[in-house]
C-alpha cells in the first residue's frame, strides 16, 4: 500500500498513543483533507500533526466547488459530517487506502468498495513490521482506548491477550 486517507479520529488516537512518527516509518504515502486538519482543535494534538504536514510527511488534500457538490451528495447519502466525507471522496479520488475508525465512514467506504482499515490494523503493521514491540502495543493502545478511542471490544480484547502473552 503506497497511499492512505485518514480521518480525524484515526490521526488523534495516533496522536495520543504517541504513534504518528512510528507510522510515517512504515513509508506509506499518507493524505489528509484539509476539512478533517480543521477538526484537529486540541493545540498539542494539532501542533504535532501540523508538524507532520509541514514535514511533508502528511500531505493535505483540498477540493474544488465541483468536488464540493461529491461531499455534499456523501454527507447526505452516507449521514456523515463534512469532514468524514471529504476523506472518503479522496480516497476514491486517489484510489487509496481508507483509515477510520468511525462505523458509518467504514460502512460507505465499503459501500464504494474502496480499502478500509482501521487503528488496530495500524498497531498489527507496526508490530509486523517491528517497529513496535507487542508489549509496548498494549501499554499504548490501552493509552489510546483510555483517551477516547472508539475500538470494537472484541478485537480490542483479543489483541490484548494475544500481545500480552507474547
Amino acid at each position: 500500500m503506497k497511499v492512505a486517507v485518514k480521518d480525524a479520529n484515526i490521526l488523534i488516537d495516533l496522536v495520543e498513543g504517541d504513534l504518528l512518527g512510528l507510522w510515517f516509518r512504515l513509508g506509506i504515502e499518507t493524505h489528509v483533507p484539509d476539512l478533517v486538519l480543521a477538526e484537529i482543535r486540541n493545540p498539542d494534538q494539532r501542533r504535532v500533526v501540523q508538524a507532520m504536514v509541514e514535514a511533508g510527511n502528511l500531505l493535505v488534500g483540498t477540493f474544488d466547488g465541483n468536488e464540493l457538490a461529491v461531499l455534499q451528495a456523501y454527507k447526505t447519502e452516507f449521514r456523515i459530517s463534512l469532514p468524514d466525507a471529504s476523506a472518503i471522496a479522496l480516497a476514491e479520488r486517489m484510489q487509496a487506502t481508507l483509515l477510520s475508525g468511525d462505523k458509518l465512514v467504514r460502512i460507505a467506504g465499503r459501500k464504494l468498495q474502496l480499502d478500509v482499515r482501521g487503528l488496530l490494523w495500524i498497531f498489527d503493521e507496526l508490530i509486523r513490521r517491528e517497529f513496535l514491540s507487542t508489549r509496548d502495543a498494549v501499554v499504548r493502545l490501552t493509552r489510546v482506548r483510555e483517551a477516547g478511542a472508539r475500538l470494537p471490544e472484541a478485537e480490542f480484547r483479543e489483541r490484548l491477550d494475544r500481545w500480552g502473552k507474547s
